[in-house]
């Protein structure tokens, strides 16, 4: 992944140097930064890394499950070969979508502290209006919901489904299946979690507090 934008540097700048040499120049770079950390935050391609991750996740732990059940018949060379050939292909999609979703998480805590810093430094009504996409922050909320939803219903569903003829579900077949239905839970959950966090940036970005309302605003 490339490099965030640095942390805006003091309006006041060293020995009372601003470091932009008007107030233009000044929302000018504002508004690059703000672009890029939108963009790196709740953009579309972030959004479809988020769905990527989840069917990686849901490849690689498939063909784990495959290799665990295929050793509830026997436990035969074969079944032993075959189960370890296909749970470590499964482990090679499985840790890499695993390290992408922390590295994820990770830059999108950084992410969201630039945004504040660099929403702080001024106020640019007209051009943050641009930021109030509706579609783009409905189709995160819609679709993190959707992988909330989905992954509840496999694991309120399913094991039931695959009972043996005793009434009974293997428990390999219920390692898989509850992982497979935990990874959209978490996923939605992180991602519901990502735009209410956007639209509260976006509240306050839109809707500021006015100085006069603020913490010792009054007195400044």
């Amino acid at each position: 992944m490339s490099e965030l934008p640095s942390p805006p540097p003091d309006p006041d700048g060293p020995h009372g140097i601003a470091p932009w040499p008007d107030r233009g120049s000044l929302l000018d770079e504002r508004r690059r930064v703000l672009d890029e950390l939108t963009r790196r935050s709740v953009g579309p391609f972030r959004l479809l890394g988020l769905v990527l991750v989840v069917l990686a996740f849901e490849l690689g732990w498939g063909l784990v499950g495959i290799g665990l059940m295929s050793l509830d018949d026997t436990l035969d060379g074969f079944n032993l070969v075959f189960a370890g050939f296909v749970g470590l292909v499964g482990a090679v999609i499985l840790v890499p979508a695993l390290a992408v979703a922390v590295v994820e998480a990770r830059e999108n805590r950084a992410v969201r502290a630039l945004l504040r810093a660099w929403t702080a430094l001024d106020r640019d009504p007209r051009g943050d209006a641009r930021y109030g996409r509706g579609w783009l922050n409905a189709s995160w909320l819609m679709v993190s919901f959707g992988f909330v939803v989905a992954g509840l219903a496999v694991c309120a569903g399913l094991p039931a489904s695959l009972e043996d003829g005793g009434g009974r579900t293997p428990h390999s077949t219920l390692v898989y299946v509850m992982g497979a239905g935990i990874a959209p839970v978490v996923a939605g959950l992180a991602g519901l979690a990502n735009a209410v966090a956007h639209l509260h940036w976006l509240a306050r970005l839109l809707n500021p507090v006015p100085a006069a309302r603020r913490p010792g605003g009054a007195h400044r």
